[in-house]
């Protein structure tokens, strides 16, 4: 739909070159990470990632329409989008598709070497990447979570943490078990389950991350005899938040 070519108006930048080289990116309309140009925190995940939320652009172009979001308002890019689409726009060819994939491993991927600073993945200004290489000689490398997860989220959290740490508690207590008990393996469950790290997890998630760890503390002996004699296992998150509260 973008006939290769930059959606910026009057713009003769292609965004991958006769020889594959990428001159292009995929940019997002409505930012991807709060406080980023043209945020909309009422709009979900998937939505931010949708194809109507994307443009593409060349990275001087991409520079400049996130420098001037008051400028180049949603409104502007997304009648930019159009009217690329309606003079560039032209059946599919067989190398779209690689040149697609192209873009998109480009915006995934990000090698950092010899930083002596920070890097931002995922925030606003900053290279964004799902795979990210760094090369590190003498200084420990540190890695925080992205805004918008539940690992940005304190409350959040720590919420999760409690929940494992019941958990835990529980299972490591039932003396019927057939094999040694590991402490780790809940989070490596999460991890097979939600294809991600908890850490990482978008915080919308975290009512279904919650209410996964819940039923398997419910699932334990100790939780099932908790249960019987009318006694809760775990609090809530208001509760737990409220009660954190409460202790500082």
């Amino acid at each position: 739909m973008s006939g290769n070519s930059c959606a910026f108006l009057g713009c003769p930048s292609p965004l991958v070159e006769v020889n594959g080289t990428l001159t292009g990116e995929i940019c997002h309309i409505r930012a991807q990470s709060p406080g980023g140009p043209r945020f909309d925190a009422s709009q979900t995940q998937e939505a931010r990632h949708a194809y109507k939320n994307l443009i593409l652009l060349c990275r001087r172009h991409h520079r400049i329409v996130d420098e001037e979001p008051e400028l180049y308002s949603v409104d502007a890019l997304e009648e930019l989008k159009a009217i690329g689409e309606r003079q560039f726009g032209r059946p599919e060819q067989e190398t779209d598709a690689f040149y697609a994939k192209l873009l998109l491993n480009s915006m995934r991927r990000v090698e950092v070497n010899n930083n002596a600073g920070n890097v931002v993945i995922a925030s606003p200004g900053a290279i964004v990447g799902r795979t990210i290489n760094i090369k590190a000689a003498r200084n420990a490398v540190k890695i925080l979570p992205a805004a918008g997860t539940i690992g940005a989220d304190q409350d959040a959290s720590r919420y999760v943490q409690y929940l494992i740490g019941r958990y835990n508690k529980f299972a490591s207590a039932d003396t019927s078990r057939a094999t040694k008990f590991s402490y780790g393996a809940i989070s490596k469950n999460i991890e097979a389950r939600f294809r991600a790290a908890w850490r990482a997890l978008s915080i919308e998630r975290l009512p279904e991350l919650c209410g996964y760890l819940q039923e398997r503390i419910g699932k334990t002996r100790i939780a099932k005899s908790n249960a019987a004699k009318g006694s809760l296992s775990f609090l809530t998150f208001e509760e737990y938040v409220r009660d954190s509260a409460r202790r500082l």
